[in-house]
């Protein structure tokens, strides 16, 4: 506003728009800057790279696979799918694009394919004082599935991302409410609900609604699902009865989270942009003491 030139409010009105978008298409040198810095940490800690797991989708991780893979490591990714925003494919589109092996495994496959892995890296959201990562739904769960494994977690995250919060549970997350998610904390239903009486609950059978959605290609084939003991034979408890595939409706996605927190004993380091990499004592020393002076 300073250095603007309008004499009028209109004027400053339409210099304002104009550099909001400015804005908007430049990278931020921040994040450019602790990327790099990132990135450097990362190869300095793992020459040698090897088979990877991550979560969902994050742009950092991205790049730093990206930069181990034109520096000819050896390197190949198995993704979650990551649902219901199904950010895993992305993940997948970005890697097999640029030509990094990439395999999308289910949500639920996560200790199936753990074994197979020499490492896990995601990124975050943010990281609270306890020296817990704020990150994807799911991470808490791959963290808790590497750790009973003894595989190595790691994350990824920016020092501008270190926030001054202390969670005490998974629902104790700062996040405001949107038009189409309520805020943290999430409440599920008490009791079992009579699921005929609930809008766009798909009962066992039906057909999909106009209310359900499917973003991505499901991991599964869409035709109908086998309701026995398999082989088709009918042997089941339903006759080898058919059902077709079902996805989630927006009211069922809406009563889940979209992140949680993976907690510190989980966490073997946090790669950041201030230097060597930190365990989670040292982050959460390193907040407290930045927010208390």
């Amino acid at each position: 506003m300073e250095a603007s030139t309008a004499s009028t409010v209109t004027g400053l009105a339409s210099e304002l728009t104009v550099a909001r978008q400015v804005l908007i298409n430049t990278q931020a040198s921040l994040g450019v800057r602790a990327g790099c810095q990132l990135w450097e940490r990362f190869f300095a800690l793992f020459p040698g790279v090897g088979e990877i797991l991550t979560h969902s989708y994050s742009r950092t991780v991205m790049q730093t696979i990206l930069r181990a893979h034109k520096q000819h490591k050896r390197i190949r990714v198995y993704v979650t799918e990551a649902r219901p925003g199904c950010l895993g494919m992305k993940t997948h589109q970005f890697l097999t694009a640029n030509g990094i092996p990439c395999t999308v495994v289910l949500d639920s496959a996560v200790a199936y394919v753990m074994e197979r892995v020499d490492m896990v890296l995601v990124g975050s959201e943010a990281v609270v004082e306890s020296g817990g990562l704020v990150s994807s739904v799911g991470t808490y769960q791959v963290a808790l599935v590497a750790k009973v494994m003894q595989k190595p977690f790691y994350a990824l995250a920016e020092s501008y991302k270190f926030l001054r919060h202390y969670p005490l549970s998974q629902t104790d997350l700062p996040i405001p409410a949107s038009s189409d998610r309520p805020s943290i904390p999430l409440e599920f239903p008490s009791t079992i609900p009579d699921t005929h009486s609930i809008p766009g609950f798909l009962s066992r059978g039906s057909s999909l609604t106009p209310q359900s959605r499917s973003p991505q290609a499901p991991a599964t084939p869409p035709h109908g699902i086998d309701g026995g003991g398999g082989g088709g034979g009918g042997g089941g408890v339903d006759g080898g009865r058919k059902y077709e595939r079902m996805e989630m409706t927006k009211e069922m996605e809406a009563i889940n989270p979209m992140v949680d927190v993976t907690t510190p004993d989980l966490i073997d380091f946090i790669i950041t942009d201030l230097g060597a990499p930190l365990s989670p004592t040292s982050v959460s020393q390193y907040l407290v003491a930045q927010f208390s002076s």
